[in-house]
């Protein structure tokens, strides 16, 4: 292949959209509406023929950009493996426009690609099972050197084994795993991992130091982006399922982390320190993909995520800000199209401090979470997003600097890329004593990071104590990946300060140098004041540096590491999980498509006329719809079938109507009928709804669930017919049908994404048990007595939560129990019981002086099991005392009057919550109740 089969050349092939403005967030361009923020513009800078279905994209250092784009094959991607059809192409912007002008095949005949890199004059793409490494060693622009850099080992239906890979500042190339095909890979540290969980891993560009991140139980971890100190933000799919309107999200990924979806048969075999992580931001059913944290300045961007989100049509803009040991997001839709074909799938930062994004079309359909039609014939295109009158950054890459000789003085250079390439060009020992006397900043850090050598070690050990807490950081994360045992005792003093995020790293590195002495320092830092990330930290290094004769297994944590210990040990053996094959193809039977046209096309012509009120009463009508018979729809129904809660995001209007009427037309991932054939001939059939290390449940149309073992499975197979029958067109009336799709569509999310909400529960949502209730002046009062039984009066507020803060003042008029219940349960089961009992508990007779925190688990009668936390507490009768009750990840914690107590459970991670507040007996006056709902 040469330049000729190049498949455009000239400006003139390419006309330039121009965007009409008809307003101040509505933006006309190419068949879109688009909407964004006052004062940003959108512009297209390449269309077909230049591109065709742009998927990741990569600059060089020249400001050439490489981009993979697809073929619009839409087989899974192991069949894609042996019909390579897909290609990475390089354009060019000749006249410095913005605009690309020329553009040429670099590589092609790759399967599915999933990420791309350039490093070193060479290109990396993520074509699972592999990372290819792509070399032009004569100069023409086209690839001819091909070499697998990574094997992933592993290549499942659709290709969620492999994303990336993504260059970090500190020098290593970081990639994603998913799918939960078992993998086997050699670390550094000589052992053998052994998985099907989701990880990222990351390793030296050479190939060395290959090791394991993260462990999730989520099945697509997808796009990474850095902070400038080295931290780590990881976007995918299907990361929580535990709530109405979750799925998808964006996770603070710190080292040795366990994060997703509970899914134990992925994740037993992997030790972890107490449970999953929480999500740093929750999006629903978006499908987020790439995502970058801008450098420059110039679009007022510089240190948030912006994310690219396949199914809601839009890139997101999240605002972190410092929150403990972590971070906090703040959500809002940056830039959104109002046309269904609009997927993007990738945003990067050019030179001056634009954003590219990346639409790639409607050809993608390979497990589409909406629909099953694929449109390849629908285009994709690149924009290009910037501020309204900014000026040209000059010589945006430095490309006019004498980089044959680097000064240090670059590296503070306004010019993200310019301080980026310097790193590189800088990192020699030569350069050790002039980037000492640098002013610190983390470009300095991260050059002196990819010198070898102990002067090299000692430069940064100095930036440890550097006034910038960024530099510090920086300077952390490095001395953990050399493993630096000359930094211990400077990290030790880093544990007694007063930054959270500092100490989280400081107790990650001092895990990662594995030194005995630092288990002492470590112990003191624990409190029960730490939020789970800097838990987690304090925790897992204490693993990693495993001297258990120093770490009593009474200890709280030690109890935690020796549990970590034990689970290495044992090297549990899983049964091995039985590959569940496609559904048996079917050639389409092409009269009976044209007769659900036909009557899709009837019942379209009511959808105009669609009510959304009408819509909402009959999707709650168990009777006639039967919607929330199987599906979720906020706080109604029964997770079985698609959630609803935020369907009308991801589905158009047209695609709902088809998946009422003909439901086995799209069905939705993980929604599939699995039949199973045992090895005595027991044939099993159902919704796949939980996995075990050594068995699946699947549950029917009615809800009864069947386990079965793996060990027992002859056969089992994906089905091509929905759980939900056909025919609901025959039982609602065609003006019904308009109604629910209406109702349907204008079920979305926010637009900031899911965040805390406020609720003050409703008349409807309350419910008295024994006892009596009154209302007055914004105060409930609530009488009665203790029953034989032990039990009072107790008002039920029926709104579930998995996260959040119950705030109330309360006030008794004489000496008594009062108890805050909040119950857990999963799949309509109870799990678990927290108490809050204030002056007093059952047992030791109402003890006035004591505040009781208590949780037993509630999946059996036992009591035995219970755990009490006693704390020295009295709240006084005749008083009101104001009290808050927070449920975080495996914390618990108890506010009132400004006085703090905390306990955990693992259980309280697991499940959704209800909540009641009740007495022993008298009165009990309760005001200002209300519920925030965490992300």
């Amino acid at each position: 292949m040469n330049v000729a089969r190049s498949i455009a050349l000239i400006t003139l092939l390419l006309t330039t959209v121009t965007a009409v403005v008809a307003s101040a967030a509505e933006v006309k361009l190419g068949g879109h509406n688009f909407q964004l923020p006052d004062g940003y513009t959108i512009q297209q800078v390449a269309a077909p023929p230049l591109v065709q279905r742009p998927i990741h994209m990569c600059f060089d250092e020249q400001g050439v950009l490489y981009v993979t784009d697809s073929s619009g094959n839409t087989d899974k991607a192991p069949v894609q493996l042996k019909d390579p059809q897909h290609r990475v192409l390089r354009l060019v912007d000749r006249d410095g426009d913005g605009v690309f002008d020329e553009s040429t095949v670099f590589a092609e005949n790759l399967p599915f690609p999933e990420g791309i890199l350039i490093h070193d004059g060479a290109v990396y793409v993520g074509a699972p099972p592999h990372i290819w490494k792509l070399r032009d060693t004569n100069g023409d622009h086209v690839a001819d050197e091909r070499t697998a850099w990574f094997d992933g080992g592993s290549i499942e239906g659709c290709g969620n084994d492999m994303h990336g890979p993504y260059r970090g500042p500190d020098g290593f190339f970081y990639w994603c795993k998913g799918a939960f095909a078992p993998q086997n890979h050699e670390l550094s540290n000589g052992r053998t991992l052994k998985s099907s969980a989701a990880h990222i891993y990351r390793a030296r560009p050479d190939g060395s130091q290959l090791e394991m991140v993260i462990t999730g139980g989520m099945n697509n971890p997808v796009g990474l982006a850095f902070s400038e100190t080295g931290e780590r933000f990881l976007s995918g799919t299907f990361f929580d399922l535990s709530q109405p309107g979750r799925r998808d999200g964006i996770l603070h990924a710190i080292y040795g982390g366990t994060y997703g979806r509970k899914n134990p048969r992925v994740l037993t075999p992997h030790p972890n320190t107490g449970g999953l992580l929480p999500i740093l931001a929750q999006l629903g059913p978006a499908a987020p993909s790439g995502m970058v944290m801008p450098r420059h300045g110039g679009l007022g961007l510089k240190g948030d995520l912006v994310l690219t989100e396949f199914n809601t049509r839009r890139v997101s803009r999240h605002r972190l800000t410092k929150s403990g040991s972590s971070t906090s997001a703040e959500t809002s839709s940056f830039i959104e199209s109002d046309q269904s074909d609009f997927h993007p799938t990738d945003v990067i930062e050019d030179a001056d401090g634009s954003l590219l994004v990346a639409d790639t079309g409607s050809w993608y359909m390979i497990c589409c979470p909406t629909s099953k039609i694929a449109k390849p014939d629908v285009l994709g295109a690149i924009y290009r997003i910037q501020k309204k009158g900014s000026h040209p950054v000059v010589d945006p890459r430095g490309l006019k600097l004498d980089w044959n000789q680097p000064q240090v003085s670059w590296l503070s250079d306004e010019r993200p890329v310019v301080a980026k390439r310097a790193i590189d060009a800088l990192a020699t020992v030569n350069n050790i004593d002039a980037l000492r006397a640098a002013s610190p900043r983390t470009t300095v850090v991260w050059t002196l990071h990819r010198i070898p050598g102990q002067r090299a070690r000692s430069a940064i050990r100095e930036l440890l104590s550097a006034e910038a807490s960024d530099v510090r950081a920086a300077a952390i994360h490095s001395v953990a990946l050399w493993r630096d045992r000359d930094a211990l005792t400077p990290l030790t003093k880093v544990l007694s300060q007063d930054d959270p995020q500092l100490r989280r790293l400081a107790a990650m590195a001092l895990g990662r140098i594995g030194d005995s002495e630092a288990v002492k320092p470590l112990l003191q830092t624990s409190s029960t004041e730490m939020d789970s990330f800097l838990s987690h930290a304090i925790v897992y290094a204490l693993y990693e540096i495993g001297d258990v004769r120093n770490l009593p297994e009474s200890h709280p944590l030690g109890k935690q590491v020796h549990l970590m210990r034990k689970a290495d040990q044992r090297n549990v053996s899983t049964d091995s999980y039985p590959e569940i094959l496609p559904a048996r193809w079917k050639k389409p039977n092409q009269e009976r498509l044209a007769q659900q046209k036909r009557r899709l096309d009837e019942l379209a012509a009511f959808l105009p006329k669609g009510n959304t009120q009408r819509g909402a009463k009959l999707c709650n009508n168990r009777d006639r719809s039967k919607c929330i018979t199987c599906h979720l729809k906020g706080e109604m129904g029964v997770r079985l079938g698609p959630d609803l809660t935020w369907i009308g995001a991801i589905r158009s209007e047209r695609d709902l109507l088809e998946a009422i009427v003909f439901p086995s037309a799209s069905i939705a991932r993980y929604h599939e009928v699995v039949n199973v054939v045992t090895k005595n001939g027991k044939v099993v059939s159902g919704l796949l709804v939980k996995e075990t290390v050594d068995r699946m449940f699947l549950s029917s149309a009615k809800g009864v669930v069947q386990q079965v073992a793996f060990r027992e499975i002859e056969d089992a197979r994906y089905s091509n017919v929905s759980l939900m029958p056909d025919g609901l067109d025959k039982l609602l009336k065609p003006e019904e049908i308009a109604d629910l799709v209406a109702y349907l569509k204008e079920s979305k999310p926010p637009a900031g994404g899911i965040s805390a909400e406020e609720i003050i529960p409703t008349k409807e949502q309350t419910s008295q048990h024994k006892g009596t209730t009154s209302i007055k002046d914004g105060i409930r009062t609530q009488t009665g007595e203790v029953d034989s039984t032990g039990h009072g009066p107790f008002t039920i507020y029926n709104v579930l939560f998995e996260e959040g803060t119950i705030s109330f003042s309360w006030r008794v008029e004489k000496e008594q129990r009062v108890v805050l219940v909040i119950d857990g349960e999963k799949y309509g089961k109870a799990t678990h019981n927290l108490k809050v009992y204030f002056n007093g508990r059952p047992g030791n007779k109402s003890r006035t002086g004591q505040l009781t925190i208590m949780t037993y688990d509630g999946s059996t009668k036992e009591k035995k099991k219970a755990t009490f936390n006693n704390f020295e507490y009295h709240a006084a009768p005749g008083q009101w005392h104001k009290t808050a009750v927070t449920i975080e990840g495996n914390k618990v914690a108890v506010v009132i009057n400004d006085k703090t107590f905390t306990a955990t459970s693992e259980k309280l991670r697991e499940a959704t919550h209800r909540f009641a507040i009740g007495n022993h007996t008298g009165s009990l006056h309760t005001k200002d109740l209300k519920l925030i709902k965490r992300k």
